[in-house]
């Protein structure tokens, strides 16, 4: 047993370097990519661009609410995605902000909303966690 002790730590080693001892293969953690689900939406969301008409989103499981000049009920959908889409149900509608696709920061911090558009592109929201 003192043997396999010795062999496994690396002792005995006299020419500088250090023994290598094998470890377990681990397998990855949770690491963002493009094909795995984006998690951490939950939460109260507030504009980073001044121009926005949304004051605050906030975002529960499936359900969106906005208030602001934008103020509307809201759902995600394929949340199990890397790009959920939010789609609003407002009373009266902003033609420039019905639907968009969410993209989340790595760290969690901020999202951008790329709100469906013309060929060129639609409106941009930025917000930052509350």
């Amino acid at each position: 047993m003192l043997a396999a002790a010795v062999v496994m730590t690396g002792c005995g080693t006299t020419t500088g370097h250090t023994a290598h001892t094998p470890t377990a293969t681990r397998t990855p953690t949770s690491q963002p990519t493009r094909s795995q689900p984006v998690h951490g939406l939950d939460g109260t969301w507030r504009p980073i661009n001044s121009d926005s008409p949304i004051t605050s989103l906030t975002i529960s499981g499936t359900t969106a609410t906005t208030t602001g000049r934008l103020a509307c009920p809201g759902t995600l959908a394929r949340i199990a995605t890397a790009a959920p889409v939010l789609t609003l149900h407002c009373t009266s509608p902003d033609p420039d902000r019905t639907q968009g696709t969410i993209t989340l920061r790595p760290d969690g911090t901020a999202l951008v909303i790329n709100w469906d558009g013309p060929k060129w592109g639609g409106a941009l929201d930025s917000l930052r966690r509350a």
